[in-house]
């Protein structure tokens, strides 16, 4: 059920979301079964795509610590490929490689798809983690260990080709004054705490111009939580996700205007 305190709209500006976990590499997983895994999500996803796999990376905290770390590993033989599971109209995909399993939604062609909302979204995550745990605990006596998730909204606010349309009109943060930037480009992140006051994961903000296919201007405005969730369990990360959900719809909501708001409808 969707938390009643969140913020809704009728019409949001989202264009993509992420569902995604990184974990141990399975014991006896090698390349040769990505068909078998694919297998396991053929009959919703039936088409296909290869790619470069996706480097680990860590969120760590501390005086010290890097905001975002990325693992350096020595492989023995070929790294393994990121394959795209695509459904029919191409709207939503799995990812999967050897230690990373990630569900999008995406609008595509005129952009008319309608998002289907989180909780079909974690639903059909939660199949597909618990699927895909199964058919590892088959090669080799295992479970999932995951330790890293992450979850991302991708909004794009179109603000057209009328220059006296600022990003203030749309966005709290960025005011410019009389200046009309030709582009913009900037990101900020934020710890997350848990109830100890301890940090549990990271807010990272990202704001860049883009163009539509129809020459028009739009803003996209993507709000990320990653983390380690409390256990490597599938649970575990579904909970972390959750609450990464919750964090990124509020400060959503905080970070763009009301009059936004009224046209996308807030509830």
């Amino acid at each position: 059920m969707r938390p009643p305190d969140l913020p809704d709209f009728k019409h949001p500006p989202v264009s993509e979301v992420v569902l995604g976990v990184q974990f141990s590499n399975p014991a006896g997983y090698t390349q040769i079964r990505a068909g078998e895994v694919w297998g396991l999500f053929k009959g919703s996803y039936p088409q296909v795509e290869e790619y470069m796999p996706l480097a680990p990376v860590f969120e760590t905290f501390g005086p010290q610590a890097p905001t975002m770390r990325t693992q350096l590993s020595f492989v023995d033989g070929t790294l393994h490929d990121r394959y795209w599971f695509l459904s029919e109209e191409r709207d939503e995909l799995i990812q999967f490689q050897q230690d990373r399993l990630l569900h999008n939604w995406r609008k595509v062609g005129d952009g008319n798809n309608e998002y289907p909302r989180f909780e079909p979204m974690y639903q059909r995550f939660k199949d597909e983690l618990t699927a895909l745990e199964r058919y590892l605990a088959s090669l080799e006596a295992q479970t999932l260990q995951i330790n890293q998730c992450e979850i991302s909204y991708i909004n794009h606010i179109f603000v057209g080709q009328v220059s006296s349309v600022k990003l203030s009109d749309w966005l709290n943060f960025v005011n410019f004054g009389n200046i009309n930037p030709e582009g913009v480009n900037l990101s900020f992140r934020e710890t997350i705490t848990n109830s100890m006051g301890e940090p549990s994961a990271r807010l990272i903000c990202e704001l860049n111009e883009v163009m539509r296919s129809d020459g028009d201007k739009a803003i996209a405005l993507s709000l990320t939580v990653r983390g380690a969730p409390k256990t490597a369990s599938i649970d575990s990360a579904l909970q972390f996700l959750a609450d990464g959900r919750s964090v990124i719809v509020k400060r959503f909501a905080e970070l763009t205007t009301s009059e936004a708001h009224k046209i996308w409808g807030r509830k």
